[in-house]
């Protein structure tokens, strides 16, 4: 960025040097009003560059996190859950629905996560709490045919959201 400040500086030495040379002044006061600009802008670029959140640290960050399986682990038919002592095995085809669910918490922030209903159980896993959930909800769109972007959010007099995210067609 600072070849682009030097050069921009030797460019408008150069004009004001050669400004009889060129054949009207309205190119004068165009590359004039360029390099100022240009100038401008790199100067801003400097001082704000020290942006904590750029796209390669967004990038790498996210990459990290969708390969991170945290307490899932997948199998071509289904997953496993590791639960404090326990292990549990959820397969595809007994998902019932899943839900993507926002509960307040003291009216300053929300807990957000999904929610999913199985033939024999029901879980949640929030965002803040539940490694390689990110990873999970992709491994839920890849297996889980139909699902819904488009739904309805219901709330309740709490303030609780719950969206549907998926639901099995052929439910007994």
């Amino acid at each position: 960025m600072k070849k682009v400040i030097i050069t921009d500086l030797i460019i408008v030495a150069l004009v004001y040097i050669y400004y009889p040379v060129f054949d009207s002044e309205t190119i004068s006061y165009f590359i004039i009003f360029l390099c100022f600009a240009i100038l401008c802008f790199s100067v801003a670029k400097i001082y704000t560059s020290n942006d904590k959140e750029n796209y390669e640290s967004v990038e790498k960050e996210m990459n990290q996190r969708y390969a991170d399986d945290g307490i899932f682990q997948y199998i071509n038919n289904g997953f496993y859950v590791k639960q404090e002592r326990t292990i549990e095995w959820i397969e595809w085809n007994q998902i019932i629905t899943v839900y993507s669910f926002s509960i307040p918490i003291l009216n300053t922030a929300r807990q957000t996560g999904i929610e999913i209903i199985t033939d024999e159980n029901s879980y949640e896993f929030t965002y803040e709490n539940t490694p390689g959930i990110d990873k999970l909800i992709d491994q839920l769109i890849k297996h889980l045919p139909s699902w819904k972007y488009d739904s309805p959010t219901i709330r309740n007099n709490a303030g609780a959201k719950k969206t549907l995210l998926y639901q099995r067609k052929n439910i007994q």
